[in-house]
């Protein structure tokens, strides 16, 4: 996982939405000298706490310090600000086997391992300028270590020394209170209502005493609370309400994007947990069928799957990297499933997991072979080779698992189908992030706009895309009404996309558009991006 992830970190520049916005609060954290708040667009930025910002800020100016400046423009590079998230992932993955072997079976280690690893959504967040795979391991590893301290209290596994289970207690509760610093209450939340939940069936309400749970508070208080009171304290009243009732009431309440029904995580899952999803099914069945369930390490398992499930699809913003948290969990019962299964269970659930990846295998070999009509395939003319190479590789993968499965290898299933998906990755990773990025990535918009906004004054139409400035030395604050643009300096420019220059809202007009020009257009990342100036009195009385 280590080798795959950098051999794929540096083969793009930043990717939007996202990784601009990131990139652009390190950049103005180390030009201001600041590590208490980040900074998007000179204001102070409320989308999340600051540990992650904390990492990213000190990967940059570690990695800058050593490598002598190796891709980095304006103070921030995408390989370096990408590096905490595959370093996280790998540094879980790493004690997720461990803690495996330690209170479960030691056979189940390895290819849960490989299934969390090759899990389409925890490879894209682990080489991903994002919060998530952060927050995703911090939480997940305070709810491992819960469960290991609970199975010492109660005898279900042999403890290393004396007192062995409070010193695991103690650890879920430091490692929830970075959890919370990487993305506010939602980490105490789901973690409230998933051991409340596994309390309830075990009936063991008791062991909340010798779990240390008031001091545990205690000390997450002490952790987290210095920094939002030193935040809300500099940033302001604004600043505290957005970080914490907007950002987190208001989004879960009465959410302004990403609303879906509540059905949408099932959808998510299909294809965030691709292949493995395919056996989940047989997975939960077989735990109720062979009574695996009073075991409470089953227990545990499965609600850190249903209970983040249930309560992230009450709230209405909805997308799948939230629900990252449960694939580790997830993870462990799919290769309980497989790790001693009998021939007979063997060849029917590999037949699945053979189905699973002729899927892509027969879309990649459609695309390469020109289906999709004209238009699908004048845009992927560029890539056509890399689909021939990765048609094979799924197809050869596909070959290789429905082997195992006619023989009854169970134990070979997980190893042939994560070796197929981990090649997918590499080739896909190293070949089509190289030909995509040109398409997505600011660099050209920004050699094109540097001579143009070179000492001048920059605004931006509505709300500022990061891309825009990140790789400039300016600041484009928004201007959102056409009286802010009337007051607009001759000598400014102003920066928008074409989608929305060309709308007719916040009181533009086409005869109040026609007194910009446009200076340049430059396509970059599926938009226009167009950089405007004032037209002179003397133009538009020459304008049509």
């Amino acid at each position: 996982m280590a080798a795959l992830l950098l051999a794929v970190l540096p083969m793009r520049d930043l990717w939007t939405p996202d990784e601009p916005d990131f990139a652009q609060c390190v950049k103005e954290m180390r030009l201001r000298g600041d590590w208490l708040l980040p900074y998007l667009n000179g204001v102070p930025y409320s989308e999340k706490p600051i540990l992650y910002y904390w990492v990213m800020k000190a990967s940059a100016v570690l990695m800058d310090a050593l490598t002598g400046g190796l891709g980095f423009t304006q103070g921030v590079a995408a390989w370096a600000l990408r590096l905490p998230s595959a370093l996280v992932s790998v540094a879980f993955l790493s004690a997720f086997r461990r803690w495996t072997e330690r209170f479960l079976e030691p056979g189940l280690s390895g290819p849960a391992a490989l299934i969390l690893a090759t899990t389409p959504l925890w490879f894209w967040q682990s080489q991903f300028i994002q919060i998530d795979m952060l927050f995703t391991a911090l939480l997940a590893w305070s709810w491992l270590c819960w469960l290991a301290g609970y199975l010492l209290l109660r005898g279900s596994a042999a403890p290393a020394g004396e007192e062995e289970h409070r010193r695991w207690f103690l650890k879920a509760y430091v490692w929830l209170a970075l959890a919370f610093l990487a993305k506010g209450p939602l980490a105490p939340v789901l973690s409230v209502l998933l051991l409340a939940a596994f309390l309830t069936w075990q009936r063991d309400f008791s062991a909340l005493r010798r779990a240390g749970l008031f001091a545990g508070l205690a000390l997450i208080a002490l952790l987290v609370a210095p920094w939002y009171v030193a935040a809300g304290w500099r940033g302001g009243a604004r600043y505290a309400y957005e970080l914490i009732i907007f950002q987190n009431v208001e989004r879960a309440t009465r959410a302004w994007d990403h609303i879906h029904p509540w059905w949408k995580y099932g959808e998510y899952i299909l294809g965030d947990f691709f292949p493995w999803v395919l056996l989940l099914p047989a997975a939960l069945l077989r735990l109720r069928r062979e009574k695996r369930l009073a075991d409470p390490s089953r227990r545990f398992l499965l609600l850190a799957f249903l209970v983040p499930l249930v309560f992230l699809s009450l709230v209405q913003s909805k997308q799948g990297k939230y629900l990252l948290v449960v694939y580790p969990f997830l993870a462990l019962l799919v290769a309980d499933l497989l790790r001693e299964a009998e021939p007979a269970r063997a060849r029917r659930l590999g037949g699945w997991l053979a189905g699973g990846l002729a899927l892509p295998a027969a879309a990649l070999t459609a695309l390469a072979l020109g289906a999709g009509g004209s238009g699908l395939q004048a845009q992927v003319a560029p890539f056509r080779m890399p689909l021939c190479v990765l048609a094979a590789v799924m197809a050869a993968g596909t070959f290789y698992v429905l082997a195992q499965a006619v023989r009854g290898r169970g134990e070979r299933l997980i190893a042939g189908a994560a070796f197929t998906l981990g090649s997918l990755y590499l080739l896909g990773g190293t070949w089509g992030f190289r030909l995509l990025d040109p398409l997505k990535s600011y660099r050209r918009w920004t050699t094109a706009v540097q001579p143009h906004i070179r000492g001048r004054q920059v605004f931006t139409w509505q709300t500022i895309r990061s891309g825009f400035m990140v790789y400039t030395d300016h600041i484009m604050p928004e201007l959102r009404s056409a009286e802010a643009l009337e007051r607009m300096d001759p000598e400014a420019r102003l920066v928008a996309r074409r989608g929305d220059w060309e709308q007719d809202a916040w009181g533009m007009t086409p005869a109040f558009r026609g007194r910009f020009e446009v200076v340049l257009s430059v396509p970059t990342g599926g938009d226009e991006i167009l950089l405007l100036k004032k037209r002179s009195r003397s133009d538009r009385q020459e304008a049509p």
